[in-house]
């Protein structure tokens, strides 16, 4: 007969109706402000996020390009609608434009709102986009608080920041290309990021659906390779070491950060 436990219903997962995106330049907070819209350059990232329609609110990433108000979101928007458009349509200054006829995600929006306290970032940041939930947007002080992962991954960052040390969470970097170092890399996720005096440190957490397979496998050997020649040490974590052993997990990260002389706070 199924336990009590059993029979009890699961707690419906939080929509991710909340979406973080990048200001790269003050000039498109001015259009946000003034024209009341935000685009979206179509592409991998973009198809990566689904349904746009499903996105109820943005919060704007204001990244170093804004001088003193850098590395913090300060505004937030209510979606007011989505539409394709010609990326001429809504910037038609730039007629000459590569991708002048491109057919751009576009968020029409309501006037911009200012947050009762930023939301800081502790580093420069390459934000892409970051689906969040409004639950975790009321009570977020640090752009980590946003980023709504896997439970594994939850768990592990609260482990670490719980002892002490600062990780930063969907970290992107740009990878140099090892042949040809005048070839632009390629840009990588790091699940978690931390920054020592001596070599940074990528915290990776390998889920059993993600990470299985000879060619996973191999992606991630090269992966890991790419990051160790440009100065990046690799730390897997499995389900089973987060999930079971996550003091011993833990204090793993904690000796190879002492190792590398220490978090740069």
């Amino acid at each position: 007969m199924p336990t009590q436990s059993a029979l009890k219903p699961r707690r419906p997962r939080e929509l991710r109706d909340v979406l973080v995106v990048l200001w790269p330049q003050p000039k498109d907070r001015i259009i946000a402000d003034k024209q009341g819209w935000y685009r979206i350059r179509p592409g991998r990232s973009a198809t990566q996020l689904g349904d746009m329609r499903a996105f109820k609110q943005l919060l704007f990433y204001q990244p170093d390009s804004f001088g003193p108000e850098r590395r913090r979101i300060e505004y937030s928007a209510v979606v007011r609608g989505y539409e394709k458009v010609n990326r001429v349509g809504l910037l038609p200054d730039e007629p000459d434009h590569r991708r002048a006829d491109a057919l751009y995600h576009c968020f029409r929006l309501e006037p911009l709102e200012r947050l009762a306290e930023p939301i800081i970032s502790r580093v420069g940041r390459r934000m892409l986009f970051v689906p969040t939930t409004r639950s975790r947007l009321t009570s977020a002080t640090d752009i980590n608080d946003l980023i709504a992962g896997n439970p594994i991954e939850d768990r592990l960052f609260n482990g670490l920041r719980e002892s002490g040390l600062l990780p930063e969470r969907e970290f992107w970097l740009e990878v140099p290309n090892p042949g040809d170092r005048r070839v632009r890399g390629a840009m990588r996720c790091l699940d978690m990021a931390l920054f020592c005096r001596n070599a940074n440190l990528n915290v990776e957490c390998d889920g059993d659906r993600w990470h299985v397979g000879v060619d996973l496998a191999a992606k991630d050997r090269r992966r890991d390779n790419a990051l160790n020649a440009s100065g990046w040490h690799i730390l897997r974590f499995g389900t089973a070491d987060i999930r079971d052993a996550l003091a011993e997990s833990v204090v793993c990260v904690r000796e190879a950060v002492s190792h590398y002389g220490g978090q740069i706070q």
